[in-house]
């Protein structure tokens, strides 16, 4: 737990102040992945053998993931143009982007056995599980932060 919330804290805090090349919110994933990828390490055991290939995956899951969830939001706000009262709502839009919100669904689902299937090469399945429910904690904790910071913009 008190990794949870030091990748919590690490996801509200902002780097220090400095000239870099790379964009602060940029720089801010790249810390909470190497802490998220540091405390998965230690409470998973891992070699030094199995921490670079972890370290690999993870890192292409990351993307993965981030890349399909930009796409699935893009479509939500898409079908929401659509879906807007008092305005007649193009059929075959909707049907076209219903169908590729669904595909793009299946491919979170994909590439996730697809992860599985790369850490079952070098993990064992209760590493494995704890993987996945460390994925779950960190998606839950951003979301929460997300949410507090979308109220607090909100209520100003």
């Amino acid at each position: 737990m008190r990794w949870l919330a030091i990748l919590g804290l690490a996801t509200v805090l902002v780097a220090p102040v400095q000239a870099q090349e790379r964009p602060a919110p940029e720089r801010l994933r790249e810390q909470v992945m190497r802490r998220f990828m540091e405390n998965y390490r230690n409470q998973a055991g891992l070699t030094d053998e199995q921490f670079a290939r972890f370290q690999d995956v993870t890192r292409r899951a990351w993307e993965r993931r981030r890349e399909l969830e930009q796409r699935e939001r893009a479509l939500l706000r898409a079908l929401e143009g659509q879906m807007r009262p008092g305005v007649a709502a193009d059929q075959d839009s909707v049907a076209a982007l219903i169908d590729a919100l669904i595909d793009a669904q299946a491919a979170r689902v994909q590439h996730a056995r697809s992860d599985q299937e790369e850490y079952a090469a070098f993990l064992n399945p209760v590493q494995r599980a704890q993987i996945v429910l460390a994925w779950t904690r960190l998606e839950r904790q951003i979301q929460q932060i997300v949410r507090r910071r979308m109220e607090n913009r909100m209520n100003q």
